[in-house]
Formats: structure tokens, sequence, C-alpha cells
């Protein structure tokens, strides 16, 4: 039995695997740059911005069974980027290619800037949702926790991708499969930090066949690779296309003779369409049109070479690329896949819909005809529970690292403690100054620690981050709490056993039940100095940018750690900025838990200096106030709530708002 798809209202056709047509007519795509105007008038005037086509009303149609290359001439804005220093770079490093990773982002509607024009499947338009349960799609960029092994990383994607249903034995034995077809078997068990650039792209090819996907689009699949590696990756694309998928691929300088394992190539041309059909077509119409391939040349090299902008001869360049692209319109050729895409847009390919329909299939369960709409992700607490798991797995893997910057707080601890070593003992009034300044160290020294110890956190992540949710693997609640998850952790332990040690070394007073007051804002200190760090991370997209408001940020609240400033003594105006301040609190906790301790402190023997006689005193003498204690950890705990929700906030509107291409 045949599963069926919708096509109107009263009727229904059968709907097969190998029975799609993607086709897209008229697509524009722009991008916002500077215009090209004197550093003076843009200092006056401010940012002045235009707009360049990257692509200019491009049309296409491929079938299922076909796999078909997107190759494309280089530099094609150089006409508009000459003499701006600014956009010679801006295209060296996002315009250098013709548009062929926007093209590939924007039929697999995985792109959310500036396009216009019209996608269609089964001559149907369809939804983002729709293309993304259907569809895959490889990245040129290497995107992963490293520190998996392909095992771990296949069984992470499966339990995101494949239906909640499906059984565990049942996936893996998926994975197996895929990992055995793409000659990946042997490998299962090594990190993905120590792969060739090979075998790389074969792993991202078996994740996204984990769904098995009726459209599969590959970013420059062979970028980096031997001629063998990219005949292998292409030969395994081609299995996969000859069994009823289409698969589309972007390819950058592809070796000699590879072309000849595409069914179909595509050709852009400064943003135009310059040939649609295959190999032996497009020799044939180019040399119709006088230009004939050398026999020093690969195809693919003539192709790029004939469409490429040579500086210094721009409009030469330009009029043949119009020409040839006229005359690719005019040609049989041109006419063909025009004619193709008019029957898809006549509607006679059949339609597959998300909508109402229960007949149709999703491609993992296409053999036991579930419908699209029937796919069962998984919860966001299992969400939630497989990302601590890849968390604690790369934190397992990294714990040198981890080790060593736990070791380097502990020596500074270290350091901090030998001057005030028996700090405590027959205390005087020149005292005071050297136990305060103790509290003060440490407070700060763990606060520094752990707020800039998580600043690379999120803008490393980012863009595996957009990628996953662009895929939509996962929501940006689980990914978020799963990396607080496992920081708190070390963020307890490490100011604990901090804490412990000078505690011990310096001699301050109280049993385990002061000491345990003592380190719990310590501790408290750490977390919302971690969750600071986190928000700081996930507004930036780097270090140094975090770096700059955020030593800032530090240096303006360290002033109201009760050391620079007499608490008791603030102008009303800036008074209330202490309540933002973890040093304030932190500060002011330590300090009420050991002054406490002291109901009698020695005066000096000279009666002209003034005498501190109590614990007390000496707290309303800071500013300190002995009854705060609570206040200060609920203080603590307002910061690292109000720090970790913003942090979220940001990272949810950037996962939905960021271009993930």
């Amino acid at each position: 039995m045949q599963p069926r798809c919708r096509q109107s209202v009263n009727e229904t056709v059968l709907c097969s695997p190998t029975n799609l047509t993607l086709s897209w007519r008229n697509i524009c795509y722009k991008v916002k740059v500077k215009k090209n105007d004197s550093y003076v008038t843009d200092f006056f005037k401010g940012r002045r911005m235009k707009y360049i086509s990257i692509l200019n009303g491009v049309s296409g149609v491929v079938k299922s069974g076909t796999l078909m290359a997107i190759l494309g001439s280089r530099y094609q804005l150089i006409d508009l980027v000459l003499g701006n220093p600014f956009l010679i770079l801006l295209m060296f490093f996002i315009f250098s290619g013709a548009g062929k990773t926007s093209l590939l982002a924007t039929i697999s509607k995985r792109i959310k800037k500036r396009t216009t024009g019209d996608i269609l499947l089964n001559g149907k338009l369809f939804t983002r949702e729709l293309m993304a349960k259907i569809s895959g799609f490889v990245p040129q960029e290497d995107l992963a926790v490293k520190s998996l092994t392909v095992q771990e990383h296949m069984e992470f994607m499966a339990k995101m991708k494949i239906d909640r249903r499906y059984r565990r034995v049942a996936r893996s034995q998926k994975i197996d499969v895929l990992l055995l077809d793409l000659g990946l078997i042997e490998l299962k068990n090594s990190k993905l930090s120590t792969l060739s650039n090979g075998e790389w792209k074969r792993v991202s090819l078996a994740v996204e066949l984990l769904t098995e996907p009726k459209i599969l689009f590959c970013d420059e699949p062979t970028t980096g690779l031997d001629s063998y590696s990219a005949t292998v990756v292409i030969d395994a694309l081609k299995k996969i296309a000859v069994k009823g998928k289409i698969v589309i691929c972007s390819l950058h300088q592809p070796a000699s003779g590879l072309l000849d394992h595409f069914h179909k190539i595509y050709l852009l041309a400064a943003g135009n369409l310059a040939f649609q059909g295959s190999l032996s077509e497009a020799t044939a119409f180019f040399s119709s049109l006088g230009y004939n391939c050398p026999s020093i040349y690969s195809h693919a090299e003539f192709f790029v070479s004939l469409l490429s902008i040579i500086r210094g001869n721009e409009d030469e360049c330009f009029k043949k690329i119009s020409i040839i692209c006229e005359e690719f319109k005019k040609s049989a050729y041109g006419k063909k896949m025009t004619i193709s895409i008019e029957e898809s847009y006549a509607g006679t390919s059949v339609d597959i819909d998300d909508g109402d329909s229960k007949d149709i299939p999703h491609p993992i369960f296409a053999a036991n005809y579930l419908p699209l709409n029937d796919f069962k992700k998984i919860p966001s607490f299992q969400q939630l529970r497989w990302l601590i798991w890849r968390n604690y797995i790369d934190y397992k893997r990294n714990s040198s690292s981890i080790f060593l910057k736990f070791l380097i707080y502990i020596i500074g601890g270290l350091i901090l403690a030998t001057p005030y070593i028996h700090v405590t003992r027959n205390i005087d009034q020149r005292s005071i100054q050297n136990v305060q300044g103790l509290m003060y160290y440490i407070v700060t020294e763990t606060i520094f620690t752990f707020h800039y110890a998580v600043f690379y956190t999120f803008p490393k992540e980012m863009p595996l981050l957009l990628r996953d949710m662009a895929n939509g693997l996962y929501y940006p609640l689980p990914y978020y709490v799963s990396k607080v998850a496992v920081m708190i952790p070390g963020s307890i332990i490490q100011p604990f056993i901090y804490s412990a040690l000078i505690y011990c070394i310096t001699g301050l007073r109280g049993g385990l039940i002061s000491f345990l007051y003592f380190v719990l804002p310590v501790v408290l200190g750490a977390i919302s100095a971690g969750a600071l760090g986190c928000l700081m991370s996930a507004l930036f997209n780097s270090f140094e940018t975090a770096s700059l408001l955020s030593v800032s940020l530090d240096f303006l609240t360290l002033i109201f750690s009760g050391v620079y400033l007499n608490l008791g003594n603030l102008p009303a105006r800036i008074s209330w900025l202490k309540y933002i301040s973890q040093f304030y609190y932190s500060t002011e906790a330590v300090s009420v838990t050991q002054w406490r301790e002291y109901n009698y402190i020695n005066c000096s023997t000279n009666i002209d200096t003034p005498c501190i006689a109590t614990g007390e005193q000496v707290m309303e003498n800071f500013g300190f106030a002995p009854d705060n204690y609570y206040i200060d950890l609920m203080g603590l705990l307002a910061i690292f709530t109000f720090s970790h929700f913003a942090g979220f906030m940001a990272i949810f509107y950037r996962s939905f708002n960021e271009p993930v291409y």
C-alpha cells in the first residue's frame, strides 16, 4: 500500500519518496553594507548604509534521484568595492563566492536575511517547518563538541533528531548501519578532534542521514579535502541521490574530474544564473557561444574561470557574463528549465503539505507511513538531560585544563593566606585592618576568578547553538540550563576548598558552624559572579568586548566593598549602588561571620588613639550592619537569578534573530 498525500480537498494521489520536485523562481538576496563615503563624512553624518545584491532573480529546479552541484565565480562584487578598504575586506571574508551558500541556505529555508522569490515543493508553497522535517543540511564548518567520540556524537544527535518513539536498539542499529556505509565504523570510538577533514565530512553526512531526509543540502562538502577524499564523499552523496533523494551541493574549486559524478550542474555568475543542466549540456552550450574548454583545464576550472570577474577588466567581464546569462535563457536548456518550473507552478507534481492531512509520511517513518505532523520531539526535560550529559562529557575530557585553573586558584589562596598566618592571635587595634583586608581579598579573588572563567562559553558555542536551533534539535532554555547545571558544582566545591584552606592557615575564629556561615557567602559570591559572567558572555560575540564592559562594571561595584568607602557615610545619590555590588554583599557577610566572634579587642596604650573595643564596633566603623547577613545572601541570590535570567533572554533573542548562514 502506498502512502497518500493530499492534492486538493476532493482529490488524493499517490505520493512516493522518489516523486519530489524542488523549484525556485526569482530568488533575490541582498545584504546591507556601509556606503563608500569618507571617514569625515561618516563621522559627522553617521553610518550610511546601502544594499548589495548577492542573488539577482535566479531560478532553478531539481528532482528526486538527482545529485546537483552549484558552482560560481569569485569576486563578483569587485566593481562595487574598489577604492573602499572596508568593503574590500568585506568582499574577501563574506562575498568570496558567487552566492552559492546564500542560494543553498535560501532554498533550504535556513536563512534569516532579506530574501524574496518563491520556493516550491512539488508545485506548492511550503513552510520552514516542513523543510526542516524533510531535509538535512551539512554545513561547511565543523561545528560540534569535539571532545565527544563519533559514537557519542551520533547518539546525541540521534536522540535529538529522531522521533522519540524510536526504540533505543533501533536507534543504535541505524547509527551502526550509517557508520558502516560511510566507512566510519572503525572510527566510532575516536574523538571528533582527531578526525581528518574527509572523515569529519562523512560524520556530518551521517548525522543528517539519521532522519533519512528526502532532500539533502551540502555546503562545500569537498573544501579542504584531497582529490581522493573528495571523490569518496561525492560518491557517497551520489549513492544517496540514486535512492530517490534530492542532493544539492555547493562546490568551491572542485578537483579535476569531480563534476563527472554529478547529474546536474548549476552555474552562478555575479549573482545571476548562467546555466543549469548536465555536464555534457554545459559543454555543448558554452561551445555554441565559442567558449571551448582547453584540454589542460578541468571543466570546473574552465567554468569558474569563464564566469569570474577579473580586476582591471570588470566592464568586459560583466558584459560577457550578461551575454552568457541572456543566451542561456534563450537556449533550449534554459527553456527546458523554465518549462519544468512552470509545470511545477501549474501543480502537475504531487503536493506534499504539512497541513491537517493525516496521511503524509514522515521521512524517518516512511516505511510505516506515519504522518509528518505526527513527529514526536523529545520533551524539554529529556533535552536538558542529554545536553547535561554532553556538557559533562566535554568537561570530563577537558579535566586537565579545569584542574589547572583550580590549582591556580588554590595557589593564589596559599599566597594570599601567607601574610595573614595567625592573623587573629592577640588581635589589637592594628590587627583590625589585617583581618578586614583578608576578608576583602578572599571575596575579590573568588569573584574575579569565577566571573572571568566563563567569558568564552557562549561566544565559542554560539555558531553551534544557532545551527542546532535552526535544525530544531533543542530549545534555548534546556541549552542554557544545561550550561549552568554543569558550572554550578565547580562553583560550589572549589570556593569551599579554597575557603577551608585559608580558614585553617590564617586561624580565623569559630568552630564548624561559624566556618559554614563563613563559606556560604563565598560560595554564593562565586556562583553569582559566574552568573554575571554568563550574562556578559551571552550579550557579546567576543571575550574582548565582554571584558571591556565587565572590567568597568567590576571596578565600579568594587568601590562599595567597604574597603575604599565608608558605607555608612555615602551620599544618598550614590548609596543605592552598593545594592548591585556582589563585593558589598559578600564582604559584609564574611565580615559579619568573623567579627561577631570578637567580644573584646585590645586597645592601644596611647590614650589619644581611638579604641574600637568589639567586633560589632568594627562592623559599624566600616559601615556594615551586623544583622544584614541573610539580607546579603538574598542579595547574592538576586544577582544570580537576575543575571541568569537576562543571560537566557540574550541567548533566546540571539538564537532566533541572528543569521545561521
